[in-house]
């Protein structure tokens, strides 16, 4: 409607355009009201979206927690690290564990001895212990009667067997009467005969060596013998026979350590032991031709101080990332298979790649290390320049991909470090530790791992498996000792037995 329209509305209806007014007034209330209600509606609805939405974002950090906590406990169920210490005497039933996966690639070969290796099998002798002739009696062809007939030739068969027989050997020292003085004589019997009936060093050597090497425990070495030889060996005997030849091989022991302390690579490692129901230590320090097993409480710097070596070497340690080994003035490198298994824990729950492209990059840089060392020569400078530069790169991803935590305020005010991500660890630990991680390439002199040190200690946590806790510290001490220079006899392929056999009784023979 027009202006005009309305003013004329005006003069001719006045009443009408009143009562419009009126409602007009009246529809703006109603209007303002339900203005309101909706602005409350609205407010309320902002309140519980406001609510909702701080309940997503607690619920959300919840699911990260539950997660970083789930990624915590796969991990230790991937290391699957043995629990149970318990002897398989003790009668404990043992959930089976999973087959580990390995990290070296799968091939198809099939079992047992492959094509090209040196093998080993038995060789006839020249002058055998025993010869037995089979005579002919009749020709096989015609069946006549040949016994008389010149042999003229043989075909040989040899047996090898073992004699399992008790050899008891009586010394009889003669007694005489002096014919001019009347004076009673008796002959003197060997230094070693002490006792009217007594143990051959045959029989204390075998023992030892069965319970020291074989790790067989000593009630089973007493039914071994009683079984075999026909005759008991108590434990108490092996015991003391143990502790004499601790004693004859103390000199032995520092010949190895100063040998040691003149090699140029050596490889370092410990393990636990429990000594009467006390979790101890026992250190090792190795190499190809030497292997020397050091008891005592302490895991750290102190055990490794009284150990003797560590002080005084100047060469090259290969260890893992324990703290002690780093406060020593060698040179280190670093097991780069503890690394690869970390590596694979990471891609494996976190799925970052860098993980996987550092494994692949650091087995790529053992290939080469290998193939120089075959052909007798050095990886050259600008691959390993290369090498380095990627790994840079890596690390970089690794890095971007692993940011550092978040530090709240009630984190500043806790006192110690900060706690970080496995994965996060493990990029310091490369980025810090790079010269010692690739020292396997640049010195071809080092190993790609600590597998030496391993394998001789091993045998450690499987003595503690069969036969359970030392009862005594100086059972451990003893046990160290004569482990030790077993095995680096084995190394330097001396004769066991017949070693162990001199040591008893004269001078020990220096590997």
């Amino acid at each position: 409607m027009k202006r005009e329209d309305i003013l004329t509305l005006c003069h001719s209806n006045p009443d009408f355009i009143a009562s419009y007014i009126e409602d007009f007034e009246l529809r703006c209330k109603d209007l303002e009201s339900q203005n309101i209600e909706f602005r409350e509606r609205i407010h309320e609805l902002e309140s519980q979206v406001k609510f909702k939405d701080a309940r997503i974002e607690a619920l959300e950090s919840q699911t990260i927690e539950f997660q970083a906590r789930i990624n915590e406990l796969e991990s230790l169920l991937n290391q699957n690290i043995q629990i149970h210490k318990k002897p398989p005497s003790t009668g404990t039933f043992i959930e089976k564990k999973p087959k580990t996966g390995s990290s070296r690639d799968g091939n198809n070969n099939c079992p047992g001895g492959q094509k090209g290796h040196p093998g080993s099998t038995l060789n006839k002798v020249e002058d055998p212990d025993e010869i037995i002739f089979h005579q002919l009696h009749k020709c096989k062809h015609c069946g006549r009667n040949i016994e008389e007939s010149e042999v003229i030739g043989y075909k040989t068969r040899q047996e090898f067997n073992i004699v399992v027989m008790r050899n008891v050997t009586e010394h009889r020292a003669e007694i005489k009467k002096c014919p001019y003085c009347n004076c009673k004589n008796k002959a003197d019997f060997p230094k070693s005969i002490t006792k009217p009936v007594q143990y051959g060093i045959t029989v204390l050597t075998i023992a030892i060596y069965l319970r020291n090497y074989q790790l067989i425990p000593y009630n089973r070495i007493k039914n071994l013998y009683e079984d075999i030889f026909g005759f008991k060996i108590s434990s108490d005997t092996i015991i003391k026979a143990e502790k004499k030849l601790y004693h004859k091989l103390k000199g032995v022991t520092n010949h190895i350590k100063k040998q040691l302390i003149k090699e140029d690579v050596i490889h370092g490692d410990e393990t636990g032991i429990n000594v009467n129901g006390r979790g101890e230590q026992c250190h090792l320090i190795s190499t190809k031709k030497y292997t020397y097993y050091f008891h005592h409480k302490s895991r750290g710097f102190k055990a490794m101080n009284k150990m003797g070596v560590l002080p005084k070497y100047r060469g090259i340690l290969v260890h893992d990332f324990w703290k002690s080994y780093f406060k020593y003035k060698c040179e280190h490198a670093l097991c780069n298979v503890h690394i690869q298994r970390e590596l694979k824990n990471i891609y494996k729950i976190y799925k970052q790649e860098w993980a996987k492209e550092m494994s692949d990059l650091l087995y790529e840089i053992k290939e080469q290390a290998d193939c120089a060392r075959k052909l007798g020569t050095k990886i050259g400078e600008d691959t390993i320049k290369t090498f380095i530069e990627k790994y840079h790169l890596i690390l970089m991803k690794g890095f971007e991909d692993n940011p550092p935590p978040e530090i709240s305020k009630d984190d500043e005010a806790k006192r110690g470090i900060q706690a970080q991500s496995k994965a996060r660890n493990l990029l310091d630990r490369l980025e810090k530790y790079e010269k010692e991680i690739l020292r396997f390439a640049t010195d071809l002199r080092v190993p790609f791992s600590n597998n030496q040190a391993e394998r001789d200690l091993r045998m450690i946590t499987i003595q503690q498996k069969i036969s359970g806790d030392f009862r005594k510290p100086n059972g451990a001490d003893v046990f160290c000792r004569i482990r030790g220079y077993i095995s680096t006899l084995i190394k330097n392929k001396m004769p066991v037995i017949s070693s162990l056999h001199s040591a008893i009784e004269d001078v020990p023979p220096l590997p």
